[in-house]
């Protein structure tokens, strides 16, 4: 009764046509994962199998898959260089645009010494990839192998304009088998990177040819250098630490010059930066800091002598040890008589042996070490001054700001002093004889 009164439950009717499209849809969805587990299976086993024989078989499948040809090729490599490059190139042919194949193509080539081959590969991935570093390094390398330098020559100035970061490898490449002139000229010259050209000078400066070095690099600081300073540090400090002095010292006056290094002396100052007026290039003929443990040093202390900056060393920890922490290499003449000059200041300097200054001959068994007097306990600004006489072979000096051992109770020194106005000056008068 209740059931007439609310009527029969509605039936859902599928027509005969939707059931079809259905059975239709569900086929197609099988057919499509059929096809796909059947593409990964073949997949798989393309970059897996091993043997020829496999290979073989697989391309019953399909005759025409690049893959199956370039995996086939590899197989025969080995055991049969003919095979090997017919089915490489055969992957070529079918996928000329695959800069895999032809890789794989161009090594086997290689290894068969077949040089036409090998050149017809690396020219089309070349040109398949012209902004590939990688291809040009490929392509000069092998040029080299096979005595064409000119032509290995391009390859690495081109390989240079697009990766720089090559240039250590180019080098090395290079220098057994090309005189580095000729490197220069053909690979280098050209080359609007400054920086890879200084990169070179201090390739060959390293690699102990400094004539060759120094001839490079006067020939670039006579046009318009622009480099920073940290590129061309390397090889200034490698002339100081070699004792070639004079070719330091004009390097250094290229700099000055070009405006890459500012000047920092006043007329006359033999000392660099000596107004402590810019922070050091802790290199060249700029100041430099020794073994600072246990010490504060700081380049741009206020309140100098005359001027708003100075140096400021702070002994932080009681220790009786001995310290240079800053010191400046000096280009000097032999049998010359020299003055120094500081002006200092102390705070609660402890110890009978506060800093003072230091000179020595940057070369071994020298003329005998300059000292000045120490500055102890607390002091306004005052002059230090010493003098000496440069040996018949010296070259460069070393002048440092320097506290040697106490041997006197209280041996321990701590407290702050300030050094500012640092000037070395020849005396005046005839030299020693």
């Amino acid at each position: 009764m209740i059931r007439s009164q609310l009527g029969a439950a509605p039936r859902s009717e599928i027509s005969p046509r939707l059931r079809v499209r259905a059975v239709l849809f569900l086929f197609v969805v099988a057919g499509v994962s059929v096809g796909l587990a059947v593409e990964s299976l073949l997949a798989g086993i393309v970059a897996s199998f091993q043997s020829p024989a496999m290979g073989r078989r697989l391309l019953a499948w399909d005759a025409d898959d690049p893959r199956l040809e370039d995996q086939l090729g590899q197989a025969y490599k080995g055991t049969n260089q003919d095979e090997a490059l017919r089915h490489l190139e055969r992957a070529t042919q079918l996928s000329p645009a695959s800069r895999l194949y032809w890789s794989d193509l161009e090594l086997a080539c290689e290894s068969a010494e077949d040089a036409q081959c090998a050149d017809q590969a690396r020219e089309r991935l070349l040109r398949l990839c012209p902004m590939a570093p990688g291809y040009y390094w490929l392509e000069a390398d092998s040029c080299m192998r096979m005595d064409r330098p000119d032509l290995a020559f391009a390859q690495y100035r081109r390989l240079l304009e697009l990766d720089p970061t090559y240039a250590p490898s180019v080098w090395s490449n290079l220098q057994n088998v090309q005189q580095p002139e000729p490197v220069y000229e053909k690979v280098l010259a050209d080359n609007p990177d400054a920086e890879l050209k200084v990169g070179y000078v201090d390739f060959l400066s390293d690699e102990g040819d400094d004539e060759t070095a120094y001839g490079i690099w006067r020939r670039l600081a006579a046009g318009s250098l622009s480099v920073p300073y940290s590129s061309a540090a390397p090889y200034l400090d490698r002339l100081i630490t070699r004792g070639r002095i004079n070719e330091a010292v004009n390097v250094w006056q290229d700099l000055e010059r070009l405006g890459i290094v500012k000047a920092g002396s006043e007329k006359g100052n033999l000392i660099f930066n000596g107004e402590f007026g810019r922070p050091p290039l802790k290199s060249g003929f700029d100041w430099r800091t020794g073994n600072i443990t246990y010490l504060v040093i700081d380049f741009s202390a206020p309140q100098g002598y005359h001027r708003d900056h100075c140096l400021r060393i702070d002994f932080t920890v009681s220790r009786n040890d001995e310290y240079e922490p800053v010191y400046q290499i000096v280009p000097v003449l032999p049998l010359q008589t020299y003055e120094l000059e500081a002006f200092v200041r102390t705070q609660d300097i402890t110890s009978d042996t506060g800093p003072c200054l230091r000179v020595r001959d940057i070369r071994p068994k020298g003329f005998p070490d300059a000292v000045s007097e120490t500055s102890v306990g607390t002091t306004p600004w005052h002059p230090v001054r010493l003098s000496f006489t440069t040996g018949p072979h010296t070259e460069a000096v070393q002048v440092s700001l320097w506290r040697p051992r106490s041997r006197v109770f209280p041996t321990e020194i701590v407290g702050t002093a300030w050094w500012d106005a640092v000037s070395l000056h020849p005396q005046r008068g005839p030299n020693p004889k």
